[in-house]
């Protein structure tokens, strides 16, 4: 019936069962005495392997449980289907505590390595909140660099905790990458968003692709520039509803995830064409300041680095830390030796972040604490 474990994604204020199915049919999630179906304006989905089911948040934060339901449908005649047997799928759901400290695994630029991410993820112990934050795919170019994605959120969740997940620039690549919103969480389609989790509340932010549109690699096909203008006018939406976003009452922590740490100098510390959209990015930035942000969490750089605010490697006058927290090790072609992947692990308690380095090489690591 189902491939995967679901991904229980939390996006604003509702959670976004999604699922991929071994073959075509209509799915549906019973949770708290009430049905939740797949459909689009008035119809059910069937002729995609992926489903995906929305429901408020309370709901299924009070019920700790849901049914994830499915009939196979070989054939959509317009009149008369004939539906498979009803399949039912049981999993427990464990939202995040109210209060109390809580522990997120983050990962990034897996690059459709499974293995080595999830033993590193592993050794973090007992986690609340898996956080993927890009690059999870190597491209979105063969199935199998989606179905990665669904594979570790499976392997580390079981569909039974919520998941974050922020576009990287690697996701835009491929014959496949129009439909990658199909396996992650969105706000109608669009990949920034904020949400609430317990006592956290966070802003996802999407880059786009790391060189200007009009680079030669890209051949014309992105438009990512009039995206970061959208999204400009959502951040500001945001802070112009801060009484309903970051300042709502009982949010004890607030965070953003990004890809790529735009509001840092690694993005100088290569060649110029990857120094993009420097006056866009300051706006961003500032904008941020007004949210109360106690840390900002990315990758895309390949490299674990804590970046203070006010120090040298903070940009345009941040005034959040921000940590960049991946460290894939491929294997050299032609040997047997095993992938390596260093992630972090935050343990969030208000104000009070530690962040840890997991790999899966060696136990964690400390690298900052706050109090």
């Amino acid at each position: 019936m189902w491939k995967f474990d679901p991904c229980v994604y939390a996006v604003d204020h509702e959670y976004q069962i999604v699922c991929c199915a071994t073959e075509t049919g209509i799915a549906w999630v019973e949770c708290g005495g009430q049905i939740f179906r797949d459909s689009v304006g008035g119809l059910m989905r069937s002729e995609s392997l992926m489903h995906r089911v929305s429901l408020p948040m309370d709901v299924l934060d009070r019920a700790g449980c849901y049914t994830l339901c499915f009939q196979s449908l070989p054939e959509r005649r317009p009149y008369f289907p004939q539906l498979g047997a009803v399949e039912r799928a049981e999993y427990s759901f464990h939202p995040l505590p109210a209060t109390g400290a809580i522990r997120a695994v983050m990962l990034a630029d897996t690059h459709s390595m499974i293995e080595a991410p999830v033993r590193a993820s592993q050794s973090a112990g007992t986690f609340n909140l898996l956080l993927l934050n890009g690059d999870i795919p190597a491209e979105s170019k063969r199935m199998e660099d989606l179905h990665a994605i669904l594979d570790i959120a499976s392997q580390l969740t079981h569909g039974s905790l919520p998941i974050v997940f922020a576009r990287g620039n690697h996701d835009y690549r491929g014959r496949l990458a129009t439909e990658l919103t199909d396996y992650i969480g969105t706000r109608r389609g669009d990949t920034f968003f904020t949400f609430r989790l317990g006592g956290i509340w966070g802003i996802v932010l999407d880059c786009g692709e790391d060189k200007d549109d009009t680079d030669i690699e890209y051949g014309g096909m992105v438009d990512c520039h009039n995206m970061r203008l959208k999204e400009t006018a959502y951040i500001q939406s945001v802070i112009e509803n801060a009484d309903r976003e970051y300042d709502a009452p009982d949010v004890t922590t607030r965070i953003a995830l990004c890809h790529i740490p735009f509001c840092t100098e690694t993005m100088a510390d290569e060649e110029p064409k990857f120094d993009i959209e420097r006056e866009l990015f300051s706006e961003w930035t500032k904008l941020l300041n007004c949210m109360k942000l106690d840390i900002m969490l990315c990758g895309h750089t390949h490299t674990i680095e804590v970046i203070e605010r006010g120090s040298k490697r903070a940009r345009y006058n941040a005034n959040f830390p921000i940590i960049i927290g991946s460290r894939p090790v491929f294997p050299r072609r032609g040997t047997d030796e095993p992938a390596v992947f260093s992630g972090i692990a935050a343990t969030i308690n208000g104000n009070d972040i530690r962040i840890d380095e997991i790999s899966s090489a060696h136990p964690p690591i400390a690298l900052r604490y706050t109090d």
